[in-house]
């Protein structure tokens, strides 16, 4: 059996091999456990009891510890609720499985109990993976297969190895193994895929295989370019992400995706949904998309913004001489002798009506600049170039749908101080 386990291991690791009892993982207990000296690696094993298969996956878990106090084994073990995830998160038990497994291994890795968790996937399940990946209407990623080596912590040693040349070692070095029964159930997709689907292909294609492989290995590359490519053209904040246009759709989807994912959105995006955010490149300035979750999506100038709407509603607040916070900004209102009328925002303290508050904008905000000449709030903001997403959140001081002060932004013309004003206040915003 031909393995290359070359960019996976290093001298020094400890790495804990997925042991599930069945004949792959034994088999790569088995074969890693044969390596240890040659790499100085230390070899454990880790086992996780799905919760699934009742009695039935309770005795596959014995028989790996009892394997595993035999050969003076190391192990570690964990047992998950899959079922009651799938429900409580409508997943299929497979999807609810798999996440759970995989916090379990990140645990061993994160807690030191281990360097590197190997799992026994070989070919065939990565034949399976993209074919599976590939009806669903995957994208490029989904087609790139199984990862060999994720992030350096999780390692497939047998990736590139067939299923027969494994059950031939197995044979060969006379390694004992339990039999899941849901193997061969083919209520499970990916089952129904192994044992009815990918027979039928390889009659017509027998090398399949291989050529799925290249394939796979081909798109990786691909896969690689684009995602760093992407990132040239996206910048990333907490509360927001920005693709810079023009860009081809290519690197516009991937930056996309990106930018949903980092605000939130790790599984309810589709491709509807790229092609929504992507339409806006040829839509004027202005022009927006709600997306999943509540994010917004803008075209603002050369730049398409994605951005997390707030959920929570800023308050009214009477005029007063005071400090105050509002939203994510700390404002101050403060009466002033001796201004410097041309740096900051003053305003005539005479000329504001009684009833006024400082408030976020409504529909039919007016706002009159200097000089004179109305507008509407949202024309006038569009001329100060602010962007879509920051207007929500902006402190007004209004007098009904009069806007007489932006805060940071701009005093109204029917509140400036002239040669007659005799009480002035400082807008201050932090």
């Amino acid at each position: 059996m031909q393995v290359d386990i070359r960019n996976l291991i290093v001298n020094g690791d400890k790495i804990a091999v997925a042991l599930s009892g069945g004949s792959d993982s034994m088999a790569l207990l088995n074969y890693m456990l044969s390596l240890s000296k040659k790499f100085e690696i230390t070899v454990i094993a880790l086992n996780v009891e799905h919760g699934i298969r009742g009695e039935s996956s309770i005795r596959d878990t014995e028989f790996v510890k009892d394997y595993c106090s035999k050969h003076n084994v190391e192990l570690l073990t964990y047992s998950v609720d899959s079922l009651k995830k799938a429900d409580q998160e409508k997943l299929s038990v497979e999807q609810a499985a798999r996440i759970l497994r995989y916090e379990c291994f990140f645990d061993a890795i994160n807690s030191k109990k281990c360097t590197k968790v190997a799992t026994a996937h070989h070919l065939d399940d990565n034949t399976e993976s993209v074919l599976f990946n590939l009806f669903r209407g995957t994208g490029v990623k989904g087609a790139t297969g199984i990862e060999r080596n994720f992030n350096d912590k999780i390692i497939r040693p047998f990736l590139t190895v067939k299923k027969e040349d494994i059950q031939d070692y197995v044979i060969k070095n006379n390694i004992p193994y339990v039999t899941d029964d849901t193997n061969f159930c083919c209520d499970y997709t990916r089952n129904a895929l192994r044992l009815k689907v990918i027979p039928e292909i390889k009659k017509l294609f027998p090398k399949m295989q291989d050529g799925l492989l290249r394939f796979a290995e081909i798109l990786k590359d691909d896969d690689d370019f684009l995602e760093i490519e992407s990132k040239k053209i996206l910048n990333l904040s907490s509360d927001k992400a920005e693709i810079t246009i023009p860009c081809h759709r290519a690197l516009f989807s991937r930056a996309t995706i990106s930018a949903l994912k980092s605000l939130g959105v790790k599984k309810d995006y589709e491709k509807v949904h790229v092609d929504d955010a992507y339409s806006l490149i040829s839509k004027q300035n202005g022009s927006s998309i709600n997306l999943p979750l509540g994010i917004t999506a803008i075209r603002e100038y050369d730049k398409i913004v994605f951005y997390k709407q707030s959920t929570d509603a800023l308050p009214t607040i009477p005029f007063s001489i005071a400090n105050f916070s509002f939203g994510e900004s700390e404002l101050e209102i403060n009466k002033v002798t001796a201004p410097d009328l041309k740096s900051g925002f003053y305003l005539d303290l005479d000329k504001i009506p009684v009833d006024t508050v400082i408030r976020t904008r409504k529909d039919g905000d007016v706002f009159t600049k200097f000089g004179g000449g109305t507008k509407s709030l949202g024309d006038f903001l569009t001329d100060k170039k602010i962007p879509l997403k920051e207007r929500d959140s902006l402190a007004l001081l209004a007098s009904k749908n009069e806007v007489l002060a932006i805060f940071g932004v701009a005093i109204s013309d029917k509140v400036k101080v002239d040669d007659n004003t005799k009480n002035i206040v400082q807008l201050i915003k932090k």
